[in-house]
């Protein structure tokens, strides 16, 4: 047995043991974007670098070898600043977007991008869910909200933008489930993702587009709602507002009283009832009021939403539009509804994989900056594999060579490797085939092992 030193922590390994190995049998976490258990290590990414406390070196802890008395720092400040820089020059070769600049621009973070893939593939509930889960009046806003997501919406390049406000406006008056459906499908979806704040009560001050907007958030937070106003109708200002028919904002509070929100009009509360109050600040521009009312909800009960890592890529080039195309191949199917065809219009130039992308999840974490490398020129946008199951984005990969240990070890019979040499080095099927012939057996393995959205399934 070898005993060395993590972080001032002893650890006992077996000879032959990695520094990595030691660490994850005392629970620190050390990054690694390429490597895979089973396979030997390639150190191709550097990002599991750890200090040698006794020589001040920086060692990959993935291919060093536990020895007697090694003492290595896992996280200390150099390590750190060394991860950052790593993650800065993988970031600055980067060609895609975390997020869709249409969702980007929405004050209320619409996520605009998976509310349209469902109506695309005809899930009107799933597609209405995310309009009311975001936006809370998606149906009222889509009469009023200026749409400024539209504005951003990479479509109009190739002919015309998206109609986001249209389509949210109809997924939510298509779908207006009854009382005890809205109950159960709130508490459903919030089931293990609520704070521990439940059986809290809030007081929210104020019935428009801010205070409903807080109330709901609270609500799928697990708090227990009740929306106060001084006047004899819900709405606030909203009510004043001449595009907005009176019916339409009716059903929007009645849906929000039926998924559990208290009202209480001609009142006022008595704070100490209650575990927190809401005072939101409204808006002139509805959008903006429910943006404020949700960060005045979480304001209010001590909470926030830390912004995640973002990567911009810009504005795209018009070949490379036309290029994002590729993603619009559903759009051609026949007996699709007029909202699935407008909804198949949308190019998806978002990530494909923003929750379970590795490289971003370590960007937040050490602090990443895409600007701290800036290249030249940056890579054109460019998607491989129209004609299979699988997607390849060349731009989003980052020579980890996960994939092509998969693949072999799998057995693939062509599988997929690397071609070139230096910068120019990129990853291929052999021959020039298509991507599926290399990935016959083992695509939904290579997809699960990339640390990015660089390989992914078409329909995610």
């Amino acid at each position: 047995m070898i005993n060395l030193k993590i972080n001032g922590i002893t650890v006992r390994v077996e000879e032959g043991a990695t520094v990595l190995d030691a660490a994850k049998m005392i629970g620190v976490e050390i990054p690694t974007l390429c490597h895979l258990d089973g396979c030997e290590p390639e150190t191709s990414c550097m990002l599991c670098v750890v200090k040698n406390t006794a020589t001040g070196q920086l060692i990959p802890s993935c291919s060093t070898r536990a020895t007697e008395g090694l003492d290595v720092a896992a996280e200390c400040e150099e390590v750190q600043s060394a991860r950052r820089n790593i993650l800065n020059l993988l970031l600055s070769e980067h060609v895609g977007d975390c997020q869709a600049p249409c969702q980007r621009i929405c004050p209320a973070h619409l996520d605009i991008p998976l509310m349209l893939r469902e109506m695309e593939r005809g899930n009107l509930e799933e597609a209405a869910w995310i309009a009311r889960r975001d936006l809370a009046i998606p149906v009222a806003l889509g009469m009023i909200c200026p749409a400024p997501c539209e504005k951003g919406c990479r479509r109009a390049q190739v002919d015309s933008a998206i109609t986001i406000r249209e389509m949210h406006r109809q997924v939510g008056r298509a779908c207006s489930p009854s009382a005890l459906t809205v109950r159960s499908a709130v508490e459903e979806r919030t089931a293990g993702t609520a704070v521990p704040t439940l059986g809290k009560r809030a007081a929210i001050i104020g019935s428009g587009a801010a205070g409903l907007s807080s109330a709901w958030k609270l609500l799928q937070m697990g708090w227990a709602c009740t929306v106060f106003d001084e006047a004899a109708l819900a709405g606030g200002s909203l009510r004043s507002n001449p595009q907005l028919p009176a019916e339409i904002l009716d059903a929007e509070i009645e849906w929000l009283k039926a998924a559990g929100i208290q009202f209480e009009l001609n009142s006022s509360p008595n704070a100490s009832e209650f575990d927190a109050v809401v005072e939101p600040e409204e808006h002139k521009i509805a959008v903006l009021a429910v943006a404020k009312g949700k960060a005045a909800a979480l304001k209010a009960i001590g909470a926030s939403e830390t912004p995640r890592f973002d990567f911009k890529l810009g504005k795209v080039r018009d070949p490379e539009a036309r290029e994002l195309m590729k993603n619009c191949a559903s759009a051609e199917q026949t007996g699709m509804s007029a909202p699935q065809v407008e909804a198949g219009r949308c190019l998806h130039c978002d990530c494909r994989k923003p929750e379970s992308c590795k490289l971003r999840l370590y960007a937040d974490r050490y602090g990443a900056d895409q600007r701290e490398f800036p290249a030249d020129e940056r890579k054109h946008i460019e998607l491989v594999g129209q004609d299979g199951d699988v997607i390849f984005e060349p731009g989003k990969c980052i020579k980890c060579g996960l994939c092509i240990r998969v693949s072999k070890r799998a057995g693939e019979e062509l599988g997929i490797t690397f071609a070139g040499r230096g910068y120019n080095t990129k990853v291929v099927v052999p021959f020039d085939e298509a991507l599926k012939e290399g990935l016959k057996i083992s695509a939904k393995e290579c997809v699960a092992v990339c640390p990015t959205g660089a390989l992914a399934f078409w329909v995610e």
